[in-house]
């Protein structure tokens, strides 16, 4: 779809999010999933991939090359639409869903067809019935050429989400992630190889492999932008967009200033104000020594306490770890600990080197991202506020006076307002 941006203007139900142009699957779709059925699973591959198109799901990996890799395991693949969004403050694949629910499905069935699979499952969170309602209007809607596709709401959790926990749940087993490799496009749903790809990756297949260089030219992506802005909601920019562009354009800026923004939402280390001008890219983010992930863009106040923003960063990984591996879960524990001590300047200098040592152990074990992404973001956070870790410790307390803000709570006030502007779930 081509989204022209227009800041201001209002769709009623969709909160200064976007103007029309014309569909990814409206009536001028050059590409159906007709077209892609006579042009082979190959030649749709080779398309997309010189499209670039990158999954969305927070990894960026090019969505071809999960593609082929599913492709030359034959067999009888299964291609799985990830809609379990569950990272805090991320709204838009909920938004796509409701909104774009018949790309999905088209982009679902051209994957498919491409993997040379005859079924697909489009998986949800168990409380998301009006995605899901959308989704199965757009089942009956659309073409399946020849693939059956079902809608499966499963497990509320947060890691349920990951792709092999969601590959577990389908199982009918608990959402826990499963050791890797193998990866699931070996060895996935019931050994079968699997493709999961997330919502909005497919929601943008149809125009990828329908112009792949115009595609790559001009390559946009969904922003959740939520925080201390005066208008969060879900905006969709250019890959490049500058973060300062993204804050002070679409979300009108903070009533105090900026103090830092999460690019990645709690999956990588803050940016501070110095570096708003650091580009809306994975590359560019990286580089920057944090990461776009699913673009669930954090706005922290200036006058927040950046260690009270790091407590509530440590204490969400904590209460989110699932429980299944140790080095995540006593770990996750330690640095929540740690985070809390420094918050309230009880924290000792050995105790930080604790810290480091912890993250360090954890940034290599895990079963799943979710024990390196915290080994990463909350030591990256306290890297980049040292002058803050210091006061804290000097003072032995806050000496911000407790400006607290724990904008990862689920029901902060922060959460509330981005999750409103999609409606229910």
């Amino acid at each position: 779809m081509i989204v022209q941006e227009k800041p201001g203007e209002v769709k009623p139900g969709i909160a200064r999010k976007h103007h029309y142009n014309c569909g990814f699957g409206g009536g001028n779709l050059g590409t159906s999933i007709a077209g892609a059925e006579t042009t082979g699973g190959a030649e749709t591959i080779r398309r997309l991939l010189a499209s670039g198109l990158r999954g969305r799901g927070g990894g960026w990996f090019p969505a071809a090359r999960k593609w082929q890799a599913v492709r030359v395991e034959g067999g009888e693949p299964l291609v799985v639409g990830n809609g379990a969004e569950g990272e805090p403050g991320s709204v838009k694949d909920r938004w796509v869903m409701l909104n774009r629910p018949r790309d999905v499905i088209r982009g679902l069935v051209i994957a498919a067809r491409a993997v040379g699979a005859r079924e697909a499952v489009v998986y949800l969170k168990g409380s998301f019935a009006a995605p899901a309602a959308a989704l199965e209007r757009a089942t009956g809607e659309e073409p399946l050429g020849g693939v059956g596709v079902k809608v499966v709401r499963g497990d509320d959790s947060y890691i349920a989400g990951e792709e092999t926990a969601v590959i577990e749940v389908l199982e009918g087993r608990r959402a826990w992630p499963r050791p890797k490799p193998p990866l699931p496009a070996a060895v996935g749903f019931h050994g079968r190889p699997t493709l999961v790809q997330n919502v909005e990756t497919l929601s943008r297949v149809p125009d990828a492999i329908a112009d792949p260089e115009g595609f790559r030219a001009g390559e946009r992506t969904l922003v959740s932008l939520w925080g201390h802005v005066r208008r969060p909601g879900v905006y969709e920019v250019a890959l490049g967009t500058t973060l300062r562009r993204v804050v002070e354009e679409h979300g009108g800026g903070t009533p105090d200033g900026i103090g830092m923004v999460f690019p990645a939402g709690p999956s990588a280390p803050p940016l501070t104000r110095a570096q708003l001008d650091t580009p809306l890219h994975p590359d560019a983010l990286r580089e920057a020594g944090s990461a776009l992930g699913t673009a669930a863009v954090l706005v922290v106040g200036a006058s927040a306490c950046p260690l009270s923003v790091g407590a509530s960063l440590a204490a969400f990984f904590e209460r989110e770890a699932c429980g299944q591996c140790p080095p995540c879960t006593v770990g996750t524990s330690r640095l929540a600990g740690a985070l809390r001590a420094v918050e309230a300047g009880a924290a000792r200098p050995t105790d930080l080197d604790a810290l480091a040592e912890t993250a360090g152990f954890m940034s290599v074990h895990g079963y799943c991202a979710h024990c390196r992404t915290a080994a990463a973001a909350v030591p990256g956070l306290l890297a980049r506020f040292r002058d803050d870790v210091a006061a804290h410790l000097e003072a032995r307390a806050c000496p911000r006076g407790g400006a607290a803000a724990d904008p990862f709570a689920s029901g902060s006030p922060e959460r509330r307002a981005i999750e409103s502007t999609i409606g229910s779930p």
